[in-house]
């Protein structure tokens, strides 16, 4: 399996406006792919399983974004940034260093079933 990770940017140009330029970069683990598109923050990991077969994963769907991250950070410092308050610390860079170092930190938590208040009303 080949894993496809496609970056989109905007190239200036002369007269008429901006062009928009696609670059595919390729890897042979998910691991790497996912580094990659989490560093670029990139959506989609295109799987290529054979000639015609192509499948998506999205990595924000179990990881957190850097906006994402930014948000629950800031709700809870000490877990995620190790600190007691967040202002004096680089959250950016911290994320960046989550993402090559200690990746487990950046999973979604999910509770199966969604909420518990529902289930004590009854």
């Amino acid at each position: 399996m080949i894993y496809e990770v496609r970056q989109t940017t905007e190239k200036k140009r002369l007269l008429f406006g901006t062009k928009k330029v696609t670059k595919a970069f390729k890897f042979n683990t998910l691991n790497s792919a996912l580094l990659f598109a989490l560093n670029e923050q990139i959506k989609h990991i295109y799987v290529n399983i054979g000639e015609d077969i192509t499948t998506i994963r999205r990595p924000f769907k179990y990881y957190y974004s850097l906006e994402q991250f930014i948000k629950v950070s800031k709700k809870n410092p000490f877990f995620y940034l190790g600190v007691h308050n967040y202002k004096k610390v680089d959250i950016e860079k911290i994320y960046f260093y989550l993402v090559q170092n200690n990746l487990s930190k950046l999973k979604k938590v999910y509770l199966p079933g969604g909420s518990n208040k529902n289930q004590n009303q009854k």
